[in-house]
């Protein structure tokens, strides 16, 4: 680790739907965790409640992750000198996309969207994206406030696009920033054992809506947006694309077919089938979170007896 490791803490901020848990279960991950001597690691919150200030009042030695929504005059008002952060942005339209499938089918069930998940399976696909795309719009000035900035000794702003496309590279990276010092035959184990192939059982680009590892590429929002969505999104949140790279202009929607059969399907009725389904949604959940987590953990018992007898 660098040698301010001993005063230094360390923060992953992102938005919703920006690859936030698996950026997480990278860099928590007891091998390579272990051999950050002094850490301690703060569990993920439920509902967003974990804040900026939260962070600001831990001891030296912290790795908070994820911490959602931070803009970055708040990151710099409370950040200690020694502090140090990645963030991770992503294109909005994306995750806008990835969130209106995990909010009616695939998302944990947490409290808040038990709430609104019999509602939007009675939606079409438009309506799920509208409704997506609204809960964007109250985040979209934390995002907008990252755009931009450069590389520091104590922030380093990622892009999700970046990440997948070399996970080797971008994870050395940001192991490098922290200071942690993780061996590259690790660090390939962690990040293949951890890889959406592995816990999806599916390559990338192959999609199951109905899964929360739903897709894992990049561009997918091209397959949903159509004129009218992609013009109201940019008058909600004008300029921002072009603020963060992902468009040379803001008439980027001009270019978005006029119409997309796809976005009439996906209601199903409002006669007690939508909350039927959610429940049955919630279980599948809850099962396919227990495997996951049960192989994951039988995963890494094998590799560290392999490892012992090697």
């Amino acid at each position: 680790m660098g040698s301010g490791t001993s005063v230094a803490r360390y923060a992953h901020i992102t938005l919703g739907k920006a690859g936030s848990q698996w950026v997480r279960d990278v860099l928590s991950d007891p091998d390579i965790f272990s051999l950050q001597k002094g850490l301690r690691l703060i569990p993920p919150f439920r509902g967003g409640e974990y804040g900026i200030a939260e962070f600001a009042k831990e001891p030296p030695g912290t790795f908070a992750s994820p911490i959602f929504h931070v803009r970055y005059d708040g990151w710099k008002h409370f950040a200690a000198p020694e502090d140090r952060c990645i963030t991770v942005l992503r294109d909005p339209r994306d995750s806008i996309v990835s969130w209106a499938f995990s909010l009616a089918y695939s998302h944990v069930t947490e409290e808040h969207v038990r709430i609104i998940r019999p509602t939007l399976l009675a939606l079409d696909l438009r309506g799920k994206l509208e409704i997506a795309m609204y809960t964007f719009w109250e985040s979209s000035a934390a995002q907008r406030s990252w755009a931009g900035k450069p590389e520091t000794e104590s922030e380093l702003v990622l892009r999700y696009e970046e990440i997948v496309r070399d996970q080797r590279a971008a994870f050395r990276r940001m192991l490098d920033f922290y200071g942690w010092s993780v061996p590259e035959e690790v660090l390939l184990r962690v990040i293949d054992r951890l890889s959406f192939e592995t816990r999806s059982g599916r390559k990338r680009g192959e999609k199951q809506e109905f899964s929360h590892y739903r897709n894992g590429v990049a561009g997918d929002w091209k397959n949903y947006f159509d004129r009218d969505l992609a013009q109201r999104f940019e008058e909600a949140c004008p300029s921002l694309l072009v603020d963060l790279g992902y468009e040379t202009s803001d008439r980027w929607w001009e270019a978005c077919p006029e119409r997309l059969d796809i976005l009439s399907g996906g209601a199903l009725d409002a006669d007690g089938n939508a909350g039927e389904l959610a429940q049955k949604c919630e279980i599948l959940e809850r099962q396919v979170k227990e495997l996951t987590e049960a192989f994951d953990d039988a995963a890494h018992l094998a590799e560290r007896l392999l490892g012992g007898h090697a």
